[in-house]
């Protein structure tokens, strides 16, 4: 084969190694950008998931004094369901939930808007379960405002109408949607609810104290935010915990199974 014929030959060879080349640094690169977008959706969703069973950490000005692992001690019905502690049920029920919760927490209200019906109708209504509301107040001042508002709406006997009604209207955080004033037009359109002993009562701050002990045994317990659920037995016995807004079927897998006894 003469010299003319082997350089197109050669040439064909060279061609034919680099489009090898490159086609393989492609398929590296497109292999490990591939790789990089799995993880990240795996990362979305991870996230995604955190989200759905929303958990709103407590501020920079509340001082968690002990590990998630630690917060079931102390945890006796006494100390949780204390005189003015409002309860939705029989307190002779089986079950216990204690929910620690802030009206401006979104995840809160999105418990009070999705879960609190069925658990309801499901297991407090047919006595097997009671919801005890404990405040865990940490998103500003129109939280503080709020929790004593609901006190206030207790002591007539209207706490759970009112949370409805606060969870129902929430807007931004600190936004002036749970102003004073906004409260009490609020409580105005409660059934049976004298809206002049209300004012009164919020307006006197009556139960400031009360908040306070609620969120001070919450951080010296340990809880990291809101919403925290504390769900045991009437003794007191095997608590757990759930942090966030988890759906329905999540308390209802943790009720069964107290309630069956396993």
């Amino acid at each position: 084969m003469s010299q003319k014929d082997i350089e197109p030959v050669l040439l064909v060879v060279m061609v034919m190694s680099l489009m090898l080349t490159v086609q393989g640094n492609f398929s590296n690169q497109s292999y490990a950008q591939t790789s990089q977008m799995e993880g990240e959706d795996k990362m979305e969703h991870k996230e995604g998931s955190n989200v759905q069973n929303g958990f709103s950490p407590a501020g920079p000005h509340v001082n968690v004094t002990q590990p998630v692992e630690k917060i079931t001690n102390n945890l006796s019905l006494s100390s949780l369901r204390e005189e003015g502690s409002p309860v939705l049920g029989e307190t002779s029920a089986p079950i216990t939930i204690v929910q620690f919760g802030d009206f401006q927490c979104r995840f809160c209200g999105r418990f009070a808007r999705d879960t609190v019906s069925p658990v309801n109708q499901t297991y407090i209504q047919t006595g097997k379960v009671d919801l005890v509301f404990k405040h865990f107040v940490t998103h500003g001042p129109d939280s503080m405002t709020a929790a004593m508002a609901s006190q206030c709406a207790n002591e007539q006997g209207k706490f759970w109408s009112f949370y409805k009604i606060l969870y129902g209207n929430q807007g931004e955080e600190n936004s002036g949607w749970a102003s004073a004033n906004n409260l009490k037009k609020f409580a105005s359109q409660i059934y049976g609810l004298d809206s002049q002993k209300f004012n009164s009562c919020l307006n006197s701050q009556k139960y400031k104290s009360f908040v306070e002990n609620d969120t001070a045994f919450a951080i010296a317990s340990g809880y990291q935010g809101t919403p925290t659920f504390i769900i045991e037995k009437s003794d007191g016995s095997n608590p757990e915990v759930l942090l966030g807004a988890y759906p329905f079927p999540s308390f209802q897998a943790i009720i069964d199974k107290k309630i069956s006894g396993s």
